[in-house]
């Protein structure tokens, strides 16, 4: 059986994460990173928006209706500073041969630049759905015990798992040092040259404990033999599979590429 994470503490799980126990977090770890390519592939079929943005209203009708808007919510926050960049660069500031549809002195909105940031926002939105789908339901334990499973050096597992838990802890740590500080009296607030002495002190206390957490973290892996060769066990249990509709996800991502070449 694979590991109930529904009871998990998020405090030191990567920040996407979202504990739950919906279709999506049941489906394989490796199932769902599978699915990301071709879905991406399938976006850039076609040289209009109407294919990939047709995947993404499907996309996200599936996951509002499987009670992960969650992930939607976070995709959008994800996709939106690229969007507007690209409406910006394409819809305004790139020159068209074209009459553009709106001026306004030395600004000019074009239709053609406005089509092209569409579709553009569009493949990228269906990638960054597929991504975060894929890893806001999928415990880091998890899916390092799953690429174990398969194969995986256990040090590549370990060096995700690490980098996942990493920007959780530091912002814990980063929170109880500043709550630290201003039990201590230190102003925090203020002037932006006072907000400056705050960064600073507390980058110092951080770099240093997030030094002496990766040392006793070393020692401690160490000490249970983690350099040395041979079968090992876990704590987190994944159940093996679907590798058939793993390896049936990639193939289909073939004809997708030549299908998106030759569109």
């Amino acid at each position: 059986m694979e590991a109930d994470t529904t009871t998990w503490s998020p405090a030191r799980v990567a920040a996407l994460y979202d504990v739950g126990n919906t279709w999506l977090h049941r489906v394989h770890p490796l199932t769902k990173l599978a699915a990301v390519l071709p879905l991406t592939v399938a976006g850039f079929a076609g040289d209009s928006i109407r294919v990939p943005a047709v995947i993404l209203i499907v996309a996200v009708l599936t996951l509002l209706v499987s009670r992960l808007g969650s992930v939607v919510l976070k995709s959008l926050r994800l996709i939106a500073p690229m969007t507007f960049a690209l409406f910006v660069i394409h819809g305004v500031v790139r020159p068209y041969e074209s009459e553009p549809i709106a001026s306004w002195g030395p600004i000019s909105i074009n239709a053609e630049g406005l089509a092209l940031a569409g579709t553009t926002a569009a493949r990228l939105a269906v990638f960054v759905i597929a991504v975060t789908s894929a890893m806001t339901t999928v415990h880091p334990k998890v899916f390092a015990t799953a690429l174990i499973q398969r194969g995986v050096s256990h040090k590549l597992a370990y060096a995700y798992l690490a980098g996942a838990e990493l920007l959780p802890e530091m912002r814990l740590r980063a929170s109880q040092i500043l709550d630290a500080q201003q039990s201590r009296g230190f102003d925090t607030k203020g002037s932006l040259p006072r907000r400056f002495r705050t960064l600073f002190a507390l980058l110092k206390p951080l770099l240093v404990s997030s030094l002496i957490g990766v040392e006793m973290r070393t020692l401690a892996l160490e000490s249970r033999g983690f350099s040395r060769l041979g079968r090992r066990t876990s704590a987190v249990e994944v159940e093996d599979r679907g590798k058939l509709l793993q390896r049936s996800l990639l193939a289909a991502a073939i004809p997708l590429v030549v299908l998106a070449i030759l569109w």
